[in-house]
């Protein structure tokens, strides 16, 4: 072989060599940014799981303190229409005893 195919010889793989190792760094660099972002990705999920629980949360308290009020609100109609019968069955007592007591007037006159 003559001197300038051994100098190009060993020039190519120079060539290779470098590029090999500039690939290699590529690589890394590349590597390490998408673990960046797999990170900020988790860090994202985590911090909408959060919230998505504290909105839950928050949710199932009014939920329950509404569940409360209503309650409260059945038994007070709930009392209330028992009230309301029983003026009507007084109410209706003293209208019937008026007018027998009418009546009675009536006859007598």
């Amino acid at each position: 072989m003559s001197e300038n195919n051994t100098n190009d010889m060993t020039a190519v793989a120079q060539a290779i060599g470098q590029l090999s190792g500039e690939l290699r760094v590529m690589h890394q660099s590349l590597t390490a940014a998408i673990e960046v972002i797999r990170d900020d990705l988790r860090r994202i999920e985590n911090s909408s799981h959060d919230r998505m629980d504290k909105m839950e949360n928050n949710l199932n308290h009014r939920i329950d303190g509404i569940g409360v009020r209503v309650t409260a609100l059945e038994a007070e109609d709930k009392r209330l229409i028992e009230k309301v019968a029983g003026l009507s069955a007084l109410g209706g007592t003293i209208g019937g005893a008026l007018a027998a007591a009418a009546v009675e007037l009536i006859k007598r006159m």
